[in-house]
């Protein structure tokens, strides 16, 4: 399993990123740790250089980034060999409802897409309420582009998938029959997994199902973790009338040649 979006060092995760890391290690093939900002992506790296299974992912949130992307992008040119991908990046119309505001997200987006573009690298787009601007400013890459979290059209997700896109599916699709629909329609070769830790928790779907004993002992059961993409994996196998190992099988295979993984 590779959960492919994780804020393992988020500020406020309350959990200490060594004991997630190393249950990791047992539980999945590898982990792309994820930051949206320059301290978080200073102990990202600090985490990944530890921890052979996890691989780091520098970006820049567009709503709750720290007035600094300039450094993200200085640091993301020093450690170009290390890390493995841009973002997460892009739009929020989410929040942000200023069209200024908006203007200036465009911008800092552009120009990590740049970035992306000079360095190689898989970019990984946030796109909140702000899918169809995301995709018209990424559409002629010829790189790897997934888009993090989805939760906009379908009609959109099949024009991002014709474009060579990928989809990452959360561990939302518990909760959201809009999502549900989205993870049916895109092919498990265009598909990746992710928790978007230490959000999206699956637990309240847990205890719906009288399932919630699956969750791990020893952790936060109202915060997300990396191997709860089995979870995503068994609906999505449910949705699609396939096995959940050929979901987890063909989502990892999408994120090692995605990211360039070395296991």
């Amino acid at each position: 399993m590779i959960d492919t979006h994780a804020h393992l060092c988020f500020p406020d995760y309350g959990e200490d990123p060594e004991k997630i890391a190393k249950e990791c290690e047992h539980e999945m093939t590898a982990v792309i740790v994820t930051s949206a900002r320059y301290d978080e992506g200073l102990l990202a790296f600090k985490l990944c250089a530890k921890h052979p299974h996890l691989f780091p992912s520098m970006g820049y949130h567009p709503a709750e980034g720290d007035g600094h992307p300039e450094k993200v992008m200085e640091m993301i040119r020093k450690e170009k060999g290390s890390i493995v991908g841009i973002g997460e990046v892009g739009l929020d119309y989410h929040w942000v409802r200023d069209p200024q505001k908006r203007e200036q997200q465009k911008k800092v987006f552009s120009d990590f897409i740049k970035l992306a573009e000079e360095l190689n690298k898989p970019l990984v787009v946030h796109s909140w309420d702000a899918e169809p601007e995301c995709f018209g400013m990424v559409k002629t890459l010829q790189m790897p582009v997934i888009f993090h979290c989805y939760s906009g059209s379908r009609e959109l997700a099949e024009e991002i998938l014709k474009q060579g896109f990928y989809i990452s599916i959360s561990t939302h699709v518990l909760l959201s029959k809009q999502l549900r629909k989205i993870a049916k329609m895109v092919p498990l070769e265009q598909m990746t997994l992710e928790t978007d830790a230490p959000f999206l928790s699956p637990s309240k779907y847990l205890e719906t199902k009288g399932m919630a004993d699956r969750l791990k002992p020893g952790f936060d059961p109202n915060k997300n973790y990396p191997w709860n993409i089995r979870f995503s994996a068994e609906k999505i196998a449910e949705l699609k009338k396939v096995s959940v190992q050929e979901v987890l099988q063909k989502t990892t295979e999408n994120a090692v040649k995605i990211f360039g993984l070395r296991l």
